[in-house]
């Protein structure tokens, strides 16, 4: 299991993907350059630690309060592969000085907690192959009680 978001505290790695292997506690994070690799996650949950959202919206002071949970990280290493193609994509982004809440272009609510297959950073964007309307029939289906 992974956590992977985008590194904004400042020093060395300032605008990285930083990645985080959660079963090796004693392992550092691994940071990605985004103009020279882009990351394919598997098995993801969108994490938002929603309380304190909720504290960096309120004050405009940015905090880490949200990131991607995933199975398994591929590496697609730009500078030797033709990058993946995320024309058509839908964007999924995060920024709580904005918003609290992850979200998708074309729906007005918030995807906290959304599970999905698969997910594609291009630059410092994250991407679905799906659309918004595909997201809210997998949100339906994720939080819609028996």
């Amino acid at each position: 299991m992974f956590k992977v978001r985008f590194h904004l505290g400042r020093g060395p790695y300032y605008k990285y993907w930083q990645i985080r292997d959660l079963k090796d506690k004693d392992a550092g994070p691994d940071y990605i350059k985004p103009e020279t690799c882009q990351l394919v996650l598997y098995d993801c949950e969108l994490v938002c630690n929603e309380n304190k959202a909720r504290e960096v919206h309120s004050r405009g002071v940015k905090d880490v309060c949200g990131w991607i949970k995933c199975g398994h990280v591929y590496w697609h290493d730009t500078s030797v592969r033709n990058p993946i193609n995320v024309e058509g994509f839908s964007h999924i982004y995060f920024n709580p000085i904005v918003d609290p809440n992850w979200k998708i272009t074309g729906l007005d609510y918030p995807i906290n907690g959304l599970k999905i297959d698969e997910l594609v950073t291009c630059g410092n964007k994250v991407y679905t192959r799906y659309n918004s309307v595909a997201i809210e029939n997998i949100l339906n289906l994720q939080y819609t009680p028996c």
